[in-house]
Parts: C-alpha cells; sequence; structure tokens
C-alpha cells in the first residue's frame, strides 16, 4: 500500500503597485550614480496568507495600497538621502526595497505576510527584498 499524499497548504497570493518620483546619489559608488539623478520608480507589493475572511478576501486592496502609500508619500518628489535611515544609510533599491519591507509588514494584519517587495529603478532594472524564513 502506497502513503496517502499530503495536501500542501493553500495559499492565495496579492500585488498591490505604487509609484513615486524621487532624487538620490549612491555615496562611495564609482560611477555616474555617485551624482545627484532621479528615477520614476515602480513599487510591486507581494503579499501571501493562507486564510480568506468572510467576504473571502486575504486582505483588502485599499488597505495594503494606504499602507503603501503612506510609506511612498515620504520619499515623494524628495531628495531621499536626506530622508532617516537613508542620511546614514546608502540609498540603494536594495536598501529601499528592504525598508519598505520592514513598513509594510508592520501594517498587515495577522494571517497575511509580505513575501516580496520589488522595487524598479527603470522598465529594465530593479531590486527586491525577499524575508528569509525567520523574518
Amino acid at each position: 500500500m502506497g502513503t496517502v499524499p499530503v495536501e500542501p497548504k493553500t495559499m492565495y497570493e496579492l500585488t498591490v503597485r505604487g509609484d513615486f518620483a524621487a532624487a538620490h546619489r549612491l555615496r562611495d559608488y564609482d560611477g555616474s550614480c555617485e551624482n545627484l539623478h532621479g528615477h520614476n520608480w515602480r513599487v510591486e507589493v507581494h503579499l501571501a496568507g493562507e486564510k480568506l475572511d468572510k467576504l473571502g478576501i486575504l486582505v483588502d486592496f485599499r488597505d495594503v495600497k494606504k499602507a503603501l502609500g503612506v510609506a511612498l508619500d515620504e520619499w515623494d518628489h524628495k531628495y531621499i538621502n536626506d530622508i532617516p535611515p537613508f542620511d546614514s544609510l546608502n540609498p540603494t533599491t536594495e536598501n529601499l526595497s528592504r525598508h519598505l519591507y520592514g513598513r509594510l509588514a508592520a501594517a498587515m494584519p495577522d494571517g497575511v505576510r509580505v513575501t516580496r517587495v520589488v522595487l524598479w529603478e527603470s522598465d529594465g532594472c530593479s531590486g527586491a527584498y525577499v524575508p528569509g524564513e525567520s523574518s
């Protein structure tokens, strides 16, 4: 007799996008990005969870968009190097995406995890923060 296959956990995933325009410069970088320059950034926030509410919703898109908007408003049309923690932390795409992850993860309801934050500097260049198992 064979063993009964184990059903994988049910998982629901959502993606919410946002954008902002901001300037920055990379400290100690050997190249043109050391100079002040700007981007029209695009952000993708990926969320996951196992349970839906009584309406069949993992988390309301409006709530995620609101949390993302609050976080992005701090950077929109600003010089990121002047805004903590980027007044001392290099404002790389990687560091920005990790910071956004922390802000958004703290704003999500129980049972909803931020699984990835992707930050696009341009159409061909993006960076992402993907938390590890202990995050």
